[in-house]
């Protein structure tokens, strides 16, 4: 039978707001959604500091040298590359600099890089290995890759806090500017976290993104200057340089470390405003995402 629109129905009907207005108000509420979710973090800051300070105890815990491990993991890396890039492939950073100033250079680099690549690496299929959390409604997953982010930066930190000693050591004192490392650290600190949430998130869809990402931060380790100056990257390709933020936080660090010079103010600003965009839309992948982790897992 044909059914006639009641009055009510027709009501309804011109009340309904057109599909651009519903549209909106659906941005909006998730919007709103993912800057509570951020807010939420601070609310479990206890939890979080918790849980870095055993994720950080466990790294090494029952190996034979225990904490040594952040010390010497980055050490054996720098006697490879500045035997390989230095002795072998003679790679300067300056004119005078020798084989002693190449790996300051190198470890001025490379430490920030690590405390990036492990974090994301270690995100990767940090859900996974926490199936009993993820089936837990009340427990904030997203607190997990912020974890580990926190964790890789604490053994970053102390790998830093020794280069800076041997740094003046070797040039007879400290840059006064290493007082702008924290200027750097905020928007290398969200950057990671973003990229932690994404790819935790992916992690979890997709079962084959840890072996993309080891193949993936291996390729963008090189296309980085870290075993190499900025300056011996092609003129063709330096544009590059622009859109990897990496390379601009790895300069800046090396600029306030090693050669008392002030960040530089116009990549400063590119790559801050790019951290904050990757850490603001990684966050809010995983939080719009998270709800189908319990399904999969």
């Amino acid at each position: 039978m044909l059914e006639l629109a009641t009055p009510d129905t027709q009501n309804s009907e011109k009340l309904a707001p057109p599909p651009e207005v519903r549209e909106v108000r659906e941005t909006v509420a998730e919007r709103g959604s993912t800057l509570k979710g951020f807010l939420n973090l601070w609310n479990h800051r206890h939890l979080v500091a918790l849980m870095v300070q055993r994720d950080f105890q466990g790294r090494y815990k029952g190996s034979l040298l225990g904490a040594l491990w952040p010390l010497l993991n980055p050490a054996g890396h720098m006697v490879i590359y500045t035997f390989l890039f230095s002795v072998v492939l003679q790679v300067r950073f300056n004119t005078n600099g020798g084989t002693g100033d190449f790996a300051l250079y190198l470890m001025s680099g490379f430490l920030p890089w690590t405390a990036m690549s492990e974090a994301v690496s270690h995100a990767t299929t940090k859900i996974l290995e926490l199936p009993n959390l993820v089936k837990r409604c009340v427990f904030p997953l997203e607190t997990l890759p912020l974890i580990v982010a926190i964790s890789s930066f604490l053994t970053g930190a102390i790998a830093v806090a020794l280069l800076i000693v041997f740094a003046a050591f070797r040039q007879g004192g400290i840059s006064g500017t290493v007082c702008l490392i924290p200027l750097i650290l905020v928007p290398h600190f969200l950057f990671t976290c973003g990229l932690s949430w994404l790819f935790a998130s992916l992690g979890v869809f997709v079962r084959d993104c840890r072996h993309f990402i080891s193949l993936g931060l291996s390729a963008w380790m090189y296309m980085t200057p870290i075993l190499y100056p900025p300056e011996r990257m092609p003129e063709h390709l330096k544009f590059l340089l622009y859109l990897n933020p990496m390379a601009g936080i790895i300069t800046d660090y090396r600029h306030v470390i090693l050669e008392n010079k002030m960040p530089n103010w116009e990549w400063y600003g590119i790559y801050t405003a790019l951290s904050v965009v990757v850490c603001y839309l990684g966050f809010s992948f995983f939080y719009k995402t998270k709800h189908g982790f319990a399904d999969i897992v």
